[in-house]
């Protein structure tokens, strides 16, 4: 069995691997969580779906494209953090 073929089956199995879909999420979630703070709950309801979806497409397509995988994964996780981070401020600041 080869490298490609052993991390080929590394995705999860059933679903199409998306590495340039879960980018396209992670970037679009970085205006969500800082831009939308103006909005009524709005990095709550913008950025961190966003930021989600970005990691289970990212964790998803890990084994076909693994650089933009992980960098999905990066941004959605730091979207999260800082949306949680803002979330602690207004609840305790």
């Amino acid at each position: 069995m080869s490298a490609s073929t052993s991390v080929a089956t590394a995705a999860i199995p059933g679903r199409p691997a998306r590495p340039g879909l879960a980018l396209l999420l992670g970037l679009l979630g970085i205006p969500g969580v800082t831009l939308a703070w103006d909005l009524p709950l709005g990095g709550y309801w913008i950025g961190l779906p966003l930021a989600v979806a970005a990691i289970v497409l990212g964790a998803g397509a890990r084994g076909t494209s693994p650089r933009r995988a992980w960098a999905a994964i990066a941004l959605g996780a730091i979207e999260a953090l800082f949306t949680a981070s803002w979330l602690v401020v207004a609840l305790f600041g």
